[in-house]
């Protein structure tokens, strides 16, 4: 008898591995399928993307409100790697044939800093209070949304946010004090 993916959910969410097993074998070959369409036949990456969505579902499966069907999420899921292996494409490109290190601590502009600018900021970086550094490490050196960041430290969407933007600041704050410093001497 095969279950619904409701009554899957619900036994993995009791830790049932052999209805995790289930759910794998239902969707693992579609959403590979899925996945190395999204990425034009790229079987290496496919490969790794897939590896990587089906981590944060063991990760994240407890989480899951069956507001979309199954493949819809884990579908999902496979867009945002997809799209984190993309923007850290370019970005690794850019560094390759720029030599310069951008940073965007404001949404607003992206600076492009040099090796002097870069070694502040991983001094103010390594100054801020641990939960902040590692916010803004996480936010904008790893390229996580602030969705993900939020699920790693058990808080809120919101909450998450405001310890972002208050990193920022105490990140603005002591980078205009260092950058002071310097120019006084």
């Amino acid at each position: 008898m095969t279950l619904s993916d409701k009554e899957l959910i619900k036994k993995i969410k009791k830790g049932n591995q052999s209805a995790f097993k289930e759910l794998y074998v239902k969707y693992s070959d579609l959403l590979y399928t899925f996945i190395s369409h999204q990425l034009k036949n790229n079987k290496e990456t496919a490969s790794d993307i897939w590896q990587e969505t089906w981590s944060v579902v063991i990760t994240n499966i407890s989480e899951f409100k069956h507001k979309s069907s199954v493949f819809t999420w884990l579908c999902a899921i496979a867009k945002n790697k997809i799209s984190d292996f993309y923007r850290y494409s370019e970005k690794e490109e850019r560094l390759k044939n720029d030599n310069t290190f951008y940073i965007d601590l404001d949404y607003e502009s992206i600076d492009i800093v040099n090796n002097q600018t870069q070694t502040i900021v991983i001094i103010v970086l390594a100054e801020l209070k641990e939960k902040y550094s590692s916010l803004l490490i996480a936010r904008y050196f790893e390229n996580k949304s602030i969705e993900e960041i939020s699920q790693t430290i058990k808080k809120s969407y919101k909450a998450t946010e405001s310890m972002l933007s208050r990193a920022r600041e105490a990140f603005k704050k002591n980078y205009k004090k260092i950058m002071n410093s310097n120019y006084e001497q």
